[in-house]
């Protein structure tokens, strides 16, 4: 128990020297710049959002009236970023949005295909049905994948001709590659399926222009987090060029499941919503070859990299396969005694690693960084050495990058 303001001082100060040390690889966290941070406090921390869909001007608590005003401008910065007609900046978080666009534009009984867990996805509607009454009124289904993991399109196609689901979610949080939205939107839009797109994970290289953007390829609803390839504040949101569908979904998620939509993050959202127009083509652009160097470089470790026939990967992350070497989990654990930070596959096949690029790009690193990185895992899972003196060669080797690039002074 914290006894005063020196002590939570001192512990969050050593978790700060600490992160400096670490190579952080995790793809589903980045950096933020110290101007998205200064942006993190303000009064607006203190105050509360709740307003109806249709009219956010309407809000339930008085005295918003530059709230309101602020809002509405990061909508449009959030709008014209992402080339959408309305944004909805109250969820939370990524899931948040995900659970609103289904409970709000599903009927009951409905199918929905969206990507396994062992496959990386969000497991968004695989984990909405452990609540017992979703399970009984949410059909599920898993879109297939090949060897490289990507889409198996014929497959994928299959399953829309053979069960008619009504809503397929694409997007998942160990994306390699863009998926097969133009090839589907024809039928799709025949059949009458909603297609979804959780972009948590890209929506920093689809604001840099670097990945597809599933609006343009003809998603109905875009949702997503803003703390992982994009550069921000921890949030969510909800993009769509459809005016009942934002509608429905807006109406869902507030207030039922979001009142109060942490203010707080508004200007530090739009900070990094400028620095990804002033910078997010340069970034994503480093980012993807940080990821596909790194592949190769891992390869030649000694690596089972998977989709290395397609050239590592499109995005920010790798997946390696080091079922040869023992359980993921358990490698993942070895790893970050040695300060490298990673994810194994969730307890999934226990196989994989997911390795990020997008927070090392912002500290500096480029191409040639990703052979020291590549090297460190061997060190550890390979030859088995022991991680302190790993650990302290990452020390030496991360003083040299830590600045926060691409960003807003």
């Amino acid at each position: 128990m914290f006894s005063n303001i020196t002590e939570i001082d001192e512990l969050v100060n050593r978790h700060v020297l600490y992160r400096q040390n670490c190579l952080n690889l995790i793809a589903s966290e980045n950096c933020s710049s110290l101007a998205v941070r200064n942006h993190l406090t303000s009064d607006f921390g203190n105050r509360y959002g709740c307003y109806s869909t249709a009219d956010p001007a309407n809000r339930e608590y008085r005295g918003n009236k530059y709230i309101h005003e602020f809002e509405m401008k990061t909508q449009d910065l959030v709008k014209d970023v992402f080339g959408a007609a309305y944004a909805d900046l109250r969820p939370i978080g990524g899931h948040i949005a995900g659970v609103a666009s289904v409970l709000g534009l599903l009927s009951p009984h409905d199918l929905v295909l969206e990507i396994h867990l062992r496959d990386w996805g969000h497991g968004l509607v695989t984990l909405m049905r452990e609540a017992s009454h979703l399970q009984e009124s949410i059909r599920l289904e898993f879109i297939p994948f090949d060897e490289d993991r990507a889409v198996d399109l014929p497959g994928l196609l299959r399953m829309i001709h053979d069960l008619k689901p009504r809503m397929i979610i694409f997007g998942g949080s160990g994306m390699l590659w863009p998926e097969p939205i133009a090839e589907i939107k024809e039928i799709a839009s025949r059949e009458g399926i909603i297609l979804v797109h959780d972009s948590s994970h890209v929506n920093g290289l689809i604001a840099g222009g670097v990945f597809p953007n599933p609006l343009q390829q003809g998603v109905d609803v875009m949702i997503g987090s803003t703390h992982k390839s994009f550069p921000g504040p921890q949030g969510g949101f909800i993009l769509t060029n459809d005016g009942e569908i934002y509608k429905k979904i807006g109406n869902t998620l507030g207030a039922s499941l979001v009142t109060s939509h942490h203010l707080q993050r508004l200007p530090a959202l739009a900070v990094a919503m400028l620095e990804m127009k002033a910078f997010g083509k340069e970034y994503g652009t480093q980012v993807i070859k940080n990821s596909q160097a790194l592949g190769r470089y891992m390869e030649e470790d000694g690596f089972r990299v998977i989709g290395s026939a397609r050239g590592y990967s499109q995005t920010h992350l790798i997946l390696v396969d080091v079922s040869e070497f023992g359980s993921g989990l358990e490698i993942s654990k070895q790893l970050e005694k040695a300060n490298i930070l990673c994810s194994d596959d969730f307890g999934q096949l226990d196989r994989e690693l997911r390795i990020g690029t997008a927070e090392v790009t912002r500290n500096g690193m480029r191409e040639g960084d990703m052979k020291f990185i590549a090297d460190c895992f061997r060190r550890i899972i390979i030859e088995k050495e022991e991680p302190g003196q790993v650990a302290e060669d990452i020390r030496g080797f991360t003083e040299h990058y830590r600045d926060c690039l691409y960003a807003l002074k």
